[in-house]
């Protein structure tokens, strides 16, 4: 459309995603999400308990990928976004807080570099 008249569909230039911002964020989470399941595939060799816990986070993070490139929230609601975001920061907060914990009382590999 023209200067005068705005682009009815809402597709004006503010509205566009320069440079697939979006679509690289989700492919992000996806490759992340991939990432945890092959290391869990690896750990469950060697440990069973640990092995599926990281399996079990892989779908969590896949999860939280398609939660945080949700819709955008309704005007009057303000509050969505804030609650995504505390969402997803909580959950991140405790994986590493699990993989802490993993990390200190988990059993030792014998023959690792110390």
């Amino acid at each position: 459309m023209t200067a005068d008249h705005p682009d009815p569909a809402g597709d004006g230039p503010e509205e566009r995603d320069p440079g697939l911002a979006r679509e690289r964020t989700s492919l992000s989470w996806t490759r992340t999400a991939i990432s945890f399941a092959a290391l869990g595939g690896v750990v469950l060799k060697e440990n069973v308990i640990t092995g599926l816990i990281i399996l079990a986070i892989a779908p969590v993070i896949w999860e939280l990928g398609r939660v945080s490139r949700g819709s955008e929230p309704a005007a009057g609601s303000r509050y969505v976004g804030a609650t995504r975001l505390f969402l997803i920061a909580v959950v991140i907060a405790t994986v590493a807080v699990l993989c802490l914990f993993i990390a200190i009382f988990g059993k030792s590999v014998p023959g690792a570099l110390r």
